[in-house]
């Protein structure tokens, strides 16, 4: 697979799930909105090495941190920073199979929920203690299936028109 080849599926992959992020939800299920945006990134920076996934993450989470109305930067810092964690960790991350690395990508969803806790109360915004750790349980539920719709997404081959 050439270097670029996976690029239209990241771009579309991270636009998804900034959608999916934004997307209304009632009430009673809100609280259990998976973490779309860090999964995707944290893919991206578990799957390979040539994408700009700390860039894109920094631009995503300033652009959550606009549409959601938190403190510029909050989501950013969040983003880079498990971003990060996890691209340093992919050498030892892909010697594992999907269970064992969710097990692992667990411990980064907490630490964005704990990070995105901390600011809120550095900055005296409200928030439920309980509700911040439903995304952490239904992020590491859905990390499988994501990371294997993904990985197909991947590795499809580029679609060739015919002339």
């Amino acid at each position: 697979m050439t270097r670029h080849s996976s690029f239209p599926a990241f771009i579309s992959t991270v636009l998804l799930s900034l959608i999916l992020q934004m997307v209304a939800l009632p009430d009673v299920i809100a609280p259990f909105r998976p973490e779309w945006v860090a999964m995707s990134l944290v893919y991206w920076a578990h799957a390979t090495t040539d994408k700009p996934v700390l860039v894109t993450a920094w631009l995503c989470g300033l652009a959550l941190d606009v549409l959601f109305n938190t403190p510029l930067g909050q989501h950013a810092l969040a983003l880079v920073t498990i971003t990060f964690v996890v691209r340093r960790l992919r050498s030892s991350l892909i010697l594992f199979p999907l269970p064992q690395v969710s097990l692992v990508l667990a411990l980064a969803w907490a630490a964005y929920a704990f990070m995105m806790f901390w600011i809120d109360g550095l900055s005296h915004h409200s928030a439920v203690p309980s509700l911040r750790w439903l995304p952490v349980i239904s992020t590491t539920l859905i990390w499988p299936l994501a990371a294997m719709a993904m990985d197909r997404l991947r590795a499809q081959p580029k679609l060739r028109r015919l002339t």
